[in-house]
């Protein structure tokens, strides 16, 4: 009766794994063609969408330009306006070009013939001699005439310029800039069709074609460029049509997809090869599977095995599930067998040692964390008055670290007997990598400020050396001033940081200002330009980062800069000297944020100026 049993046994399973696996593999064909076009229509959707996407960046990144371009030959005209004398001083025009970050410079007279140039060689010329220059002669006639041109390639290396400009303000005139637009230049290079199929990959063998007029424009292997999609080995109808098509290339059979968008032909192929690999390989699993089941159906069913061993195995998997998943207060309590007990007082002991490990690794981190941070807060000027005896300024600083150590840096010291430097910044990201990129940085900066160079050349060394081996990829905004004491003159530079306030004697606090610049270590090859500023007894400066106008409150809005103006500028905060004035906007900030997590920084530095010595 066992052999009669065993025999139905193995028939059944036989015939109910032959059926099965026959199901299976139909349906896994069928699927697997399914999923191959799928992932080809997908694929094709993604490259219409980075065509569309590509040019809508290029019109949004013009727009931008234009606008930037356009807002610059205003201030042009402005400076003009309010200092004609510019157009016969060389020396002015090319500080006001610098400033401007353009490459060009021109002003007409009333008949459009250029009076003033940066190239000079262009003075004298006739605005209305060509078609380019010509479209501006309506600022002749029209005061509120604006114009940017369309960006053309200029020059043998065929790099994009372009001009924008502007009626004369007060008089007829043409006042235009020209400059290279390289955002516009990277991004039209980037939506170049000709860079896009290469990007789209389907599978391993499988790629994205696209044509135009019946011509490849767009493919990874560069020498098809320019060949035709029928040259290539598709036919007419596989192109004109929208269903899946079966294309053999080069000996490899494809399936493939064609469609149409905005005037090209997207072309998606897949290997068969791929898309049956996955049959495959689940088809061998299934037998593989089936054989495994069929032998446990004649050795392991019973009782005995299911009780003793199984469900134990089952009891400790659960147990290590929640074990590793964090859950270490879980014990294992499986004693069926005298292993079982061995092994779940070995995982209990385990476990328990992991907890102590764990511990003290905490402990050990939270020491060090703290031990970093006093070291870091001992780096910062933090003793007020910080020169008694000084009675030219009054001088107070405060940072509230995010974290045990921030990334947030402030600084002052005087620079010989009469001149006081002033530093805030921002190092990007928080934790233990900002706070040692925030030590390099001022130290770096502070050794050449002491060395006695202008602050935009501070800046600009201090950026050089930032640069070099930056692997981390991290940057610094910053601000920087150095006031003469006798005159309370203030020269300044800006890296990227947000722009103070200054509030004259008897006055409100405004805004200053200030170039944005760019961050210290983002770029090689940065030259910062600096502004002065002459500050009279009773003016004073307040200087902060992006904690303060960014600090939330549990509602998630921000503290903002008209919140941080208005605090400032608020009866409470009229008549207080610096120290208490940073802490009167720090309670601000904490009622303000009612309770919510502190997400960054709040570093701030006042700076009131009493007067030189006579």
């Amino acid at each position: 009766m066992r052999k009669t049993f065993q025999k139905w046994l193995f028939l059944f399973v036989a015939v109910a794994f032959l059926v099965t696996f026959g199901i299976s593999f139909s349906i896994q064909t069928r699927q697997a063609k399914n999923n191959a076009v799928g992932l080809i229509k997908l694929k094709m959707e993604d490259a219409r969408k980075q065509i569309v996407v590509s040019r809508e960046n290029v019109a949004t990144i013009r727009a931008i330009a234009d606008a930037t371009a356009l807002a610059k030959a205003r201030a042009f005209a402005k400076m003009i306006d309010l200092q004609p004398s510019v157009l016969t001083n060389r020396e002015e025009l090319e500080n006001i070009r610098r400033r401007l970050d353009v490459d060009e410079l021109h002003v007409s007279d009333e008949k459009g013939i250029l009076i003033a140039c940066i190239p000079a060689e262009y003075e004298g010329f006739d605005m209305a001699a060509s078609a380019q220059s010509g479209a501006f002669i309506a600022a002749l006639r029209d005061p509120a005439f604006a114009l940017a041109q369309e960006p053309k390639a200029k020059g043998i290396n065929g790099e994009i310029f372009q001009y924008a400009g502007v009626a004369r303000i007060g008089r007829p005139g043409i006042v235009q800039i020209g400059y290279h637009p390289k955002r516009l230049q990277e991004a039209m290079e980037v939506a170049a069709i000709g860079n896009l199929a290469a990007g789209f990959r389907i599978g391993k063998g499988g790629r994205i074609i696209i044509g135009e007029a019946g011509k490849i424009v767009s493919i990874d292997d560069r020498a098809f460029l320019g060949k035709s999609l029928v040259e290539f080995g598709f036919s007419a109808a596989q192109l004109a049509g929208d269903a899946p098509f079966v294309v053999t290339l080069a000996g490899v059979k494809y399936i493939g997809l064609a469609q149409r968008q905005e005037g090209y032909t997207l072309v998606g192929i897949l290997p068969h090869s791929e898309i049956y690999l996955g049959r495959n390989e689940m088809g061998a699993f299934l037998v593989v599977c089936n054989l495994i089941l069929f032998a446990v159906v004649f050795v392991l069913v019973s009782f005995l095995v299911q009780r003793v061993v199984i469900d134990g195995i089952y009891s400790v998997n659960r147990s290590l599930d929640k074990i590793t998943k964090g859950d270490l207060g879980e014990r294992v309590e499986v004693r069926t067998n005298t292993e079982f007990t061995a092994l779940s007082e070995g995982i209990n002991s385990t476990v328990a040692a992991l907890k102590n490990a764990i511990s003290e690794a905490a402990a050990r981190i939270d020491a060090e964390l703290e031990f970093a941070r006093a070291i870091q807060m001992s780096s910062l000027p933090n003793v007020f008055p910080p020169y008694p005896e000084r009675t030219e300024f009054e001088i107070y600083a405060s940072m509230y670290t995010a974290k045990e150590v921030g990334g947030d840096f402030y600084d002052f010291f005087l620079i010989g007997e009469r001149r006081l430097a002033v530093l805030i910044a921002d190092v990007s990201g928080k934790g233990i990598p900002a706070a040692l990129f925030m030590m390099t940085a001022k130290t770096l900066i502070q050794n050449l400020a002491e060395s006695g160079l202008p602050p935009a050349k501070v800046f600009t060394e201090a950026n050089k050396h930032l640069c070099a081996n930056n692997e981390m990829g991290m940057f610094v905004t910053a601000f920087m001033g150095i006031l003469e004491l006798d005159t309370g003159r203030f020269s300044f530079v800006n890296a990227g940081h947000n722009p103070p306030l200054l509030k004259r004697a008897g006055g409100l606090y405004a805004w200053m200002k200030v170039p944005p610049g760019f961050v210290l270590g983002g770029m090689e090859g940065i030259d910062y330009g600096q502004d002065t500023l002459q500050l009279h007894a009773g003016d004073t400066l307040f200087l902060y980062t992006d904690g303060v106008t960014e600090a939330q409150n549990p509602e998630q809005t921000l503290f903002s800069e008209p919140r941080l103006e208005a605090t400032l500028n608020g009866e409470a905060a009229r008549n207080l000297d610096v120290t208490r004035l940073l802490k009167h906007v720090k309670q601000e900030i904490d009622r303000f944020a009612a309770g919510a997590d502190q997400a960054d920084d709040i570093t701030m530095l006042g700076i009131e100026y009493k007067e030189g010595e006579p």
